[in-house]
C-alpha cells in the first residue's frame, strides 16, 4: 500500500526521526566512526559496509533479503519501506505483488501522476529503510557511508549468518 500524502506517511518519518535519532546527511563519505553517526539506535544493533560488492552478490541481496524478510515475520505483519523524501510503502513480504514500483495517478501532478518506486534493498543515491510497524526490527540504507544498519534480534541472526555471501563487511 503506497502511503504517499497521508497522515500514516508522516507518523512512521517523525518515528523514524525520534526513535532512531535519524540524521541525514550527504556531507561525509566512507565509514569513518569519527564522523557523526545518522542513528543512535536505542538496542543492539550491527553496521556492514557494502562498498565492495559485485554484481552477483548485489542480485544475491535482491533474491535472500525478501526471503530473510519473510523467515522472520508472520503473515499479518507489515513492514515500511521507506524511500527517504520519496515514496512510502506498508507491505508484507508474504505478498511479492506488494513489493512493486508502479505508476500512481494523481491529478495534482503534471501528467496526471508519478511513478511511485518502491525501494531496493541496497542505497543507490538515497536513503532506503525498511522497518518492521511496531519496530521489531529494522533494514537501514545508508547511500554515502555504503552502509546497512541492522536492528532487532531475529533480523540481525539471520543477516549474521549471510552477510558474507553478501560481500559486506561487518564494522560494528
Amino acid at each position: 500500500m503506497l502511503l504517499d500524502n497521508t497522515p500514516e506517511y508522516h507518523k512512521i518519518w517523525n518515528q523514524v526521526y525520534e526513535k532512531l535519532k535519524f540524521s541525514p546527511s550527504c556531507a561525509y563519505r566512507g565509514h569513518s566512526m569519527n564522523m557523526p553517526l545518522p542513528f543512535q539506535i536505542p538496542e543492539e544493533y550491527a553496521v556492514y559496509a557494502i562498498d565492495n560488492m559485485t554484481d552477483s552478490q548485489t542480485d544475491l541481496v535482491s533474491l535472500k533479503l525478501p526471503e530473510i524478510l519473510i523467515a522472520i515475520t508472520d503473515s499479518g505483519q507489515k513492514i515500511y519501506a521507506l524511500d527517504w523524501q520519496h515514496s512510502a510503502f506498508l507491505f508484507s513480504p508474504h505478498k511479492p505483488e506488494e513489493m512493486q514500483s508502479f505508476f500512481h495517478a494523481d491529478e495534482a501532478y503534471s501528467g496526471g501522476g508519478y511513478f511511485a518506486y518502491f525501494p531496493a534493498f541496497l542505497p543507490d543515491g538515497d536513503y532506503y529503510f525498511f522497518i518492521e510497524e511496531n519496530f521489531q526490527f529494522g533494514y537501514l540504507g545508508h547511500p554515502w557511508r555504503q552502509e546497512i544498519w541492522i536492528f532487532g534480534k531475529k533480523l540481525l541472526y539471520q543477516i549474521n549468518n549471510t552477510y558474507s555471501d553478501f560481500g559486506w563487511k561487518k564494522i560494528k
